[in-house]
């Protein structure tokens, strides 16, 4: 991305890296594939919950597009948690997370039911998300 010489410049630069992020998040709200998402991660931490609640589920190389989803622009945002996330894993994060997650083991079930109750009021709001939007259905 490059400095802006304006005002005028950085007001349209504004604008367009906006509409992007916008954009994007409006084709990922309500879409079918964020539903399938959703319920797999509710499923899958329900389904831990209920048989194994000291374990956390394997969510391992999870990304939207291994769901078919294909890429979203983002814009200057999506770029920055990118580089975020690269910047923690170089500065050893998944560490971090595993010596905290052995230090506090006796949290783990409390992380499930987090996690499981934010997946299902995501997943609620998603298709609730479709419902207003699509008035009707066909097939």
């Amino acid at each position: 991305m490059s400095v802006p010489g304006n005002l005028d410049d950085a007001s349209a630069n504004y604008h367009r890296q906006k509409t992007k992020l916008t954009s994007a998040l409006s084709a990922l709200a309500g879409s079918r594939w964020l539903t399938a998402l959703l319920a797999s991660l509710a499923m899958s931490l329900g389904v831990t919950l209920a048989y194994a609640p000291g374990r956390l589920p394997n969510l391992s190389g999870l990304s939207l597009t291994t769901f078919g989803l294909p890429p979203l622009d983002f814009g200057v945002v999506g770029d920055k948690v990118k580089e975020a996330a690269e910047a923690a894993q170089r500065q050893g994060a998944g560490e971090a997370a595993a010596g905290f997650l052995t230090t506090h083991a006796d949290w783990i079930p409390w992380i499930n039911w987090v996690g499981f109750g934010a997946c299902l009021a995501l997943l609620l709001g998603n298709l609730w998300v479709m419902t207003k939007r699509r008035g009707y259905t066909r097939g």
